[in-house]
Parts: C-alpha cells; sequence; structure tokens
C-alpha cells in the first residue's frame, strides 16, 4: 500500500494506493482519495439520545455477552473487532444504535477504532426501502466526516436516510451522527453512499493499464498502438504442438534469420501497415449495443464531458444518455473522471453521484447548477463562475515543500510589511528536518482588514498556530517589527501556562522608542549645518515640503486603491504602526534572543553614544534589556534588510540553528557552557 499525503489550501489532498499486477508489470492502483481538511470547528450541541430513542419504537436488543448479527454477515466474516452492534432501535427513516466493544478489547491506540466506525455507519440497512440482505452492500464514498473527538470504546450511532434509499435504484446515502453514551458528538458523516454489488459480480475489476501508476517513467509510459498489438499478440500464444512443429521448421530452414508469427502473411502485412499510420492510432472500441439510442452530446459541457468517458473509457463514440456503468464503468474510473470535473470546472462532486445522475446530460445538468455557464469563450473553454476557495489558514505559511520533518516545529512572523517571501532563504538553510512557518499578516491579499492591534493580532496567529502544534514547547520569532508579535504571543502562551523554549527577534526595535533630547536634536542639526555649509536649511525644507506632498498623495488608508499593487503594503503599514503605537509592552522573563547586525551610528551626540539614520539611539540590545533582562545579543553580517539574505543568511541560520539545538536539548548547551573556562585554561 501506498499513502500519499500532498499539501492543499485546505489540508491535504489523500489518495490511498494498493500493488496490482498486470502483464507482468506491477504498478500502484487508486484504492481511495480524500481532501483532509484541517479547519477550526465548533462542537455541535449533544444528542438528546432519550428523545431520539423514544421515536424510534422497534427495538432489537443483543443477549448479554453477545451481539446482533448484521445483515452484512451473510456475505463477509466479521471478527471479535466488528461485533460490536448490541442494540438497534428504527423509526420512520431513522435509527439509532448502541454499539461496544467486547470485553478485553482496547480501543486504546485507535482516534477512530475501525470496527465501531465501519459498523456505526453500516448497521441500518433496513432503512433502504426493499432491503432483503439477499446483495452485498458496498461503500462508495463519504461525503465529509467531522471529527470533533476521538470514539470511546462504547458508542451511540444516529443513521437517518440522506435521500430516497430503495433497493431497487442499488445505491443509498445515508447522514450519520456517532456520540458518546451522553450524546457529546465525536463524529458526524454527511452523504455515506453505498451500492448493491450484483450477485457473482467480482468485488474488484480486472485492472487496466490506464488504471495504474508505474514506479519507473518508462514503464509509466502508455504503449504505443505496436505495443498494444504486440500484448494483444503474445496473450493469443500459440499451442505446444504449434511451437514444438515452427521450433523445428526454423531449424531445417537454411536462412539467417526466421521470422516466427501466430499470423498469417496477410496480417503481417495488415499490422506493418498500422505501423506507418495507415490505421487508427490509439485502441478504442466501438459504442456497445445498449438499451438506449444513441443521443449526441450538445452544449459546450456535455461534449468535454463526452471527451473525458471517452478517454478513459476508451469508446469511440458516447451518448448523452448513455450510462457510465453500462459502458464499462466502475468506481475507480469515476474517482478519475470527478478528478477532471474538478480540474475544468472548479467543482467538486462525491463519485455517488453517478448513481443519481449516471449519464453526460445529467451530469452536465449538476455542473451547470453549480454556476458554470454554457457560453464557450474565443478559444473554445467554457467559462466557468468560480467560488472564492476555504483556506486552512490565513497568517500560516509552510516555508518547505515537505513536511518539514518529525522535529518541533518553528515559527517566524513577518516583518512590518507582513510579508514571508524574504524569509524563504532562512528557512530552507535551517533545514527541512524542521517544520518552519512563516506568519504573514492578515490584509496582504485580497480585502480583509489588517489588525489594527498588537494583541488581536497575536491571538490569531497564536489560534493558527495551535492547529500545527497543539502544545509546547513553542519556538517561535519575528523579523523586524514581527518580534513585537512574536513577544506578545510569548505572553499569551506564558499566560495560558504554556512554555515558551526560545523566543527569537531578529533586528527587532522597542515598540516606542526612546525619544532623542532637545540637546542631543541640537548636536545633530550641528552636525548636518556642519557638513552641508550654507545650503543645508534650504535642502532640509524642499525634503520636508516632498515629504508633505508624498504623506497626502498616498492618503489611501486601505491602500486598496491602487490596483497595480499586489500587496498592501500602505495599509498594512499603516495598521502596524498604530498598533505598535498603542501596545503596552510588559516585562519578559523568559529566554530572548536578539539577532541583530553590526551597529550604525550617523551621528555621535556624545562620546559612546551614537544616533542612527532613522534617529534612534544605537544600543547593543536595542534596548530590550530593561523589558527583558535575560535577553541574549548575537550579531550577525549585513544590515537590517540584507541579514535575512543571501549570502549574510548563511551566518544567521548556522547561529540560529544552534541555539534551536540548544533549547531542544539544554543539557547538551549546559555542558557546553560548564567546559567553557576549563578549555580556556588548557588553551
Amino acid at each position: 500500500m501506498r499513502v500519499t499525503l500532498e499539501r492543499s489550501d485546505l489540508g491535504y489532498d489523500m489518495s490511498v494506493r494498493g500493488t496490482r499486477e498486470i502483464d507482468g508489470r506491477q504498478g500502484f492502483e487508486t484504492n481511495a482519495q480524500a481532501v483532509l481538511s484541517l479547519l477550526p470547528m465548533g462542537a455541535p450541541e449533544a444528542v438528546d439520545l432519550a428523545a431520539l430513542e423514544a421515536r424510534c419504537a422497534r427495538v432489537e436488543t443483543a443477549q448479554e455477552g453477545r451481539s446482533l448479527r448484521s445483515p452484512q454477515e451473510a456475505h463477509l466474516r466479521f471478527g471479535a473487532h466488528w461485533r460490536v452492534l448490541r442494540r438497534a432501535a428504527y423509526g420512520a427513516g431513522e435509527g439509532v444504535a448502541r454499539l461496544k466493544l467486547a470485553e478485553g478489547l482496547d480501543e486504546a491506540g485507535y482516534r477512530l477504532h475501525p470496527g465501531l466506525l465501519d459498523l456505526a455507519t453500516g448497521w441500518a440497512m433496513e432503512l433502504i426501502e426493499g432491503y432483503d440482505g439477499a446483495h452485498l452492500w458496498v461503500p462508495v464514498s463519504y461525503g465529509a466526516v467531522r471529527v470533533y473527538r476521538d470514539l470511546p470504546g462504547e458508542v451511540v450511532s444516529w443513521v437517518r436516510n440522506a435521500g430516497e434509499n430503495r433497493a431497487s435504484a442499488g445505491a443509498a446515502s445515508f447522514d450519520v451522527t456517532i456520540c458518546d453514551t451522553q450524546g457529546n458528538v465525536c463524529v458526524e458523516v454527511h452523504n455515506f453512499s453505498i451500492r448493491q454489488m450484483e450477485a457473482g459480480a467480482a468485488l474488484f475489476a480486472e485492472p487496466q493499464v490506464r488504471d495504474l501508476e508505474f514506479p519507473d517513467a518508462e514503464a509509466n509510459r502508455p504503449l504505443s498502438p505496436a505495443e498494444e498489438r504486440l500484448r494483444h499478440n503474445l496473450s493469443q500464444g500459440i499451442r505446444p504442438e504449434e511451437g514444438a512443429e515452427a521450433f523445428m521448421r526454423a531449424l531445417a530452414m537454411d536462412r539467417a534469420q526466421v521470422i516466427v508469427s501466430s499470423l498469417s502473411l496477410p496480417d503481417l502485412v495488415r499490422q506493418a501497415a498500422a505501423e506507418s499510420g495507415e490505421e487508427r492510432e490509439a485502441q478504442t472500441f466501438q459504442r456497445p449495443d445498449l438499451e438506449t439510442e444513441f443521443v449526441a452530446p450538445e452544449g459546450a459541457i456535455e461534449q468535454r464531458l463526452a471527451q473525458f468517458w471517452g478517454g478513459l473509457l476508451g469508446v469511440e463514440q458516447i451518448g448523452a444518455e448513455d450510462n457510465f456503468f453500462d459502458l464499462g464503468g466502475h468506481s475507480l474510473i469515476a474517482v478519475r473522471l470527478f478528478a477532471m470535473v474538478k480540474k475544468e470546472w472548479s467543482v467538486d462532486f462525491p463519485i455517488s453521484v453517478l448513481f443519481e445522475a449516471p449519464t453526460i446530460r445529467a451530469c452536465a445538468k449538476m455542473i451547470a447548477s453549480e454556476g458554470v455557464s454554457e457560453e464557450t469563450s474565443g478559444d473554445g473553454s467554457v467559462e466557468v463562475a468560480r467560488k472564492t476557495p476555504e483556506r486552512r489558514f490565513t497568517h500560516l505559511v509552510p516555508m518547505h515543500q515537505g513536511e518539514g520533518g518529525p522535529r518541533r516545529p518553528f515559527f517566524l512572523v513577518a516583518g512590518m510589511f507582513g510579508n514571508v517571501l524574504n524569509l524563504r532563504h532562512l528557512a530552507h538553510l535551517l533545514g527541512a528536518d524542521r517544520p518552519f512557518y512563516g506568519l504573514q499578516a492578515k490584509g496582504l491579499l485580497g480585502e480583509d482588514e489588517p489588525h489594527r492591534s498588537i494583541v488581536d493580532a497575536a491571538k490569531d496567529y497564536l489560534g493558527e498556530m495551535r492547529q500545527v502544534q497543539p502544545k509546547g514547547p513553542y519556538m517561535l520569532g519575528g523579523f523586524s517589527g514581527g518580534g513585537i508579535i512574536a513577544y506578545e504571543i510569548a505572553q499569551q502562551l506564558k499566560a495560558a501556562g504554556d512554555e515558551v523554549a526560545m523566543l527569537v527577534m531578529l533586528d527587532t526595535p522597542l515598540p516606542q522608542r526612546r525619544p532623542l533630547s532637545g540637546r542631543d536634536r541640537v548636536v545633530i542639526q550641528l552636525q548636518e549645518l556642519k557638513a552641508g555649509g550654507f545650503a543645508y536649511p534650504f535642502k532640509w525644507a524642499a525634503r520636508r515640503i516632498a515629504w508633505e506632498f508624498e504623506k497626502r498623495a498616498n492618503k489611501d488608508p486601505q491602500g486598496f486603491e491602487n490596483a497595480e499593487v499586489s500587496f498592501h503594503n500602505s495599509a498594512i503599514e499603516e495598521a502596524f504602526l498604530a498598533a505598535v503605537a498603542q501596545y503596552e509592552l510588559q516585562p519578559w522573563d523568559g529566554p530572548l534572543a536578539l539577532f541583530r547586525p553590526p551597529l550604525q551610528g550617523k551621528w555621535e551626540v556624545a562620546p559612546g553614544r551614537w544616533v542612527n539614520s532613522e534617529r534612534a539611539y544605537v544600543t547593543s540590545d536595542n534596548d530590550w534589556t530593561p523589558k527583558a533582562p535575560l535577553v541574549e545579543v548575537v550579531e550577525v553580517p549585513g544590515d537590517h534588510d540584507s541579514m535575512v539574505l543571501e549570502p549574510n543568511v548563511r551566518v544567521l541560520a548556522a547561529r540560529m540553528k544552534r541555539l534551536i539545538e540548544d533549547a531542544e536539548n539544554p543539557g547538551a548547551r549546559a555542558a557546553r557552557v560548564a567546559a567553557l573556562p576549563t578549555a580556556k585554561a588548557a588553551g
């Protein structure tokens, strides 16, 4: 078996594949596909079990220590973990059952015990009108499964018909709520679809080359028409007596090369002609004799669906009213079909809709009902009214292509403008063995209003961090102004009783810097006057006027009017500065590492006291020590912006990696620090 998870905006796209062999080649056949959505969900209200059981008057109860026999046991052999049905009651279109694992069977280690979950969704076959148990019914798909908590060893299953479930239709669907014995909802299942197997039908369809994925690219490529014909010829073979005779005749011939073929000479000539392209290139089949007359597909959607069906089913001509299953379709082909539908029109259907709409015409109507236009554009493509996709995260951005390995995640808040793109070098150099998540600002894209409070921003960021790492210890940091939000996240974690193993700031200033004294401002102006000469006052006035004009020209506080700007930098900057101005900085007694570039002062206002180009005092700790006495300062090459870019970021990453390792293993760091004096003495 091969399980694959590919990251998506919702969570992951999952596929489960098993090995199948065809013509001596082993490939992987898709058995199941799912979208795993990791989204915050509020727990639903508890189920009133007493009222529910009062509505279901027809009751069956197992003897003490035994279980009820499931109707499916006429076709399947159940083991001890599946013998869990203790009580079943039926009402009008609904039923409620109690299921419990036998004594001695521990549910530990399972989030959703397979036996409990299987029987909790499949016990109520009698809700299907006309069900007699003579046929095996097999699952097709879950429309949606919402998991709120683990399943305990004893559960209550409430099943409802999700459609007009009739045995004559050959398909049925249910909605299922599974809760504990107090009515607290554990799992909700929407549109659980099953179908009836025909008597004597094979549980698995014979594999086709088109349905398999092969490990190596050469084997995975489609067979050429000549290879298809050769495979067919080989499958026919020759009888043993024919082979022996052909072998003896070949030995008796005085020829340097001999071709032995099961085909006649005219057939060989036709095959050679096909090699030259005189016959069709792909092996397809004529439309079989069906009960329905051929009806040509109409409209852009029907015609496109006909192309999909033809390619998947290998049928030359498909009518709008032809039945998918009559043409040889099965659930594995249906999975591929609806993947193509989703890619083409951005609409997502469970494959069970094929039982409701098994024809091209019926499927096209369902697609059109989702807002897809029948009109085509100039290039022949179908116009689609696309919906805005739901996203798992607003702020959290995985910086590695994969999951980043099993180690503890590291979270880094982007700078003032909220864009994580300049952090990708650092994420790469810290290593793909550790999950690295950037945290971007609200309102960076789209039309969301930016955060106007540091506390609110930290709360929202932390909410998404907990979806990835529910419990501490946490390792987090922030670049530039993002360090202030990281500081507040750490405060909120501490208030919640969670541990912060490491807090990092990348050249983060205090939220409110110390104002320059009047004397120091005078000293700066005198130095500027001395350097600029007689024209300095006029240059200063010109720069001031230009600044005022620029400020008024960019007065759009939301930053949404300029359609040419991809990121709403001005709106986020304005909101961030307003948030920082009102943020009340609280003391922090935990670990704090400040990485900063070499100090650069522009004006020396007193011996050893400098002011930088932003008119802020230059200090080795960016003035954090009074608020965070345990701050550790690490100098790295570059300046404020280039310290996170190549090549300077290599030094930053190496020193951060050491700090992260120390945070994960405090004992190793203590031993290394303790050994330092000895090493110096020995030196």
